[in-house]
């Protein structure tokens, strides 16, 4: 019976949940590396960007990273990014990925700061795919997002 009404409240979620994409591209404009050895580094990265996403918003991005490699595993990540929409409304999102997520390409971001006209979209978790070609990145994220969330962003005002 309990994993009945586990399987139940979790296909109720995925039912009230939105589908919603962002598409994020930027460029590394700073670097700097503190090199212990060979294969251990602690790497500080700014990247600068743009997005769209699956509702016609559009906008412009920045993230500060913050990488720590030892033996070739990575011992901590963690960074903090900045989404600018077209309206001026500003979110700033947080995230970090295990050993795992980083061999994968893959990690998650959580909404943590976010206007009051988007304020059902703080604490919204999203998954993310990450590649890199020379200082180009280049996201996919996908969030499940409430009702509410999609009708406060397809509200926002196109400039």
């Amino acid at each position: 019976m309990k994993y009945i009404i586990i399987s139940f409240l979790f296909i109720a979620c995925n039912v009230l949940a939105e589908e919603y994409l962002l598409d994020l591209n930027a460029k590394v404009v700073n670097s700097e590396v503190h090199n212990y050895s060979e294969n251990s580094y602690f790497n500080i990265l700014k990247l600068d960007g743009s997005f769209t996403d699956n509702l016609g918003n559009y906008g412009n991005w920045d993230a500060l990273v913050s990488v720590e490699i030892d033996n070739a595993v990575i011992k901590q990540h963690f960074f903090s990014t900045k989404i600018t929409y077209q309206d001026d409304s500003i979110v700033f999102a947080q995230g970090s990925r295990t050993s795992e997520e980083w061999a994968q390409g893959v990690g998650k971001f959580k909404f943590v700061l976010v206007p009051e006209k988007l304020n059902s979209l703080k604490d919204t978790l999203c998954i993310y795919g990450l590649k890199f070609l020379n200082k180009t990145s280049f996201t996919s994220a996908k969030c499940n997002i409430s009702k509410e969330s999609l009708k406060q962003l397809t509200n926002l005002s196109k400039k």
